[in-house]
């Protein structure tokens, strides 16, 4: 008797089975395809990582000396005012050092622990940022995770488009690439320009970067 039993539920079983063939079948086949999807993604990922990597150390900063860090956390809470990378004073670290990717600046250094340091992004507002726009200089900062550079003379010849870049009037490295100007007006008096600055680095996204410092004599 039980092994009828065992025959039958065998039998029904199989014809489960046979009932949901079509399913288990596509089921297989959306698995296979979101699989490989996925390896894909990853595959574009790497695929991008790498090419910013070699960006990044193709640049020529001869002049200065160069650690390169990837960037090992970054708190949702403070998203647009700090990273952290995984480089600090035992690699030569110094506080105010230049922080740029392969396509720009995207902070200074403002914390360092001996195998860490925290980075103060572009759009940090305690960032204050010598720089220069053709012959004019002035101070870059953050206003509501907007870009700024105010403390810019009415009488330069300033137009939207023109290349921001460190003013090398500090200890901070000069002529490197921040951003562009995308709107020009006045302050609330009248007696100088606040340049609305869009930054050249994706801040959004940054993954590794490059910290420049002066070479130790």
């Amino acid at each position: 008797m039980m092994k009828k039993n065992a025959y039958i539920i065998i039998l029904l079983v199989l014809y489960f089975l046979f009932l949901c063939k079509d399913h288990l079948f596509g089921f297989l086949d959306n698995t296979e395809s979101l699989t490989s999807a996925i390896y894909d993604d990853k595959l574009e990922y790497y695929k991008l990582e790498y090419e910013n990597m070699q960006k990044l150390l193709e640049l020529d900063y001869v002049d200065y000396q160069v650690t390169y860090s990837k960037v090992i956390l970054r708190d949702i809470y403070a998203f647009y005012n700090e990273i952290i990378i995984g480089k600090g004073s035992r690699d030569g670290i110094k506080i105010q050092d230049l922080v740029v990717n392969e396509l720009g600046v995207v902070g200074i250094v403002k914390e360092v622990a001996d195998h860490s340091s925290v980075v103060a992004l572009l759009t940090n507002s305690d960032i204050e940022l010598s720089v220069k726009i053709n012959h004019s200089y002035g101070i870059l900062t953050s206003v509501d995770n907007e870009i700024i550079v105010k403390n810019v003379k009415l009488d330069e010849e300033i137009k939207v488009g023109d290349l921001v870049y460190t003013s090398g009037l500090t200890s901070i490295p000069g002529n490197i690439l921040v951003g562009e100007v995308k709107e020009i007006r006045q302050d609330s008096l009248g007696l100088e320009y606040i340049l609305d600055v869009d930054a050249v680095a994706c801040l959004q996204d940054i993954s590794y970067v490059a910290v420049l410092g002066a070479i130790q004599s």
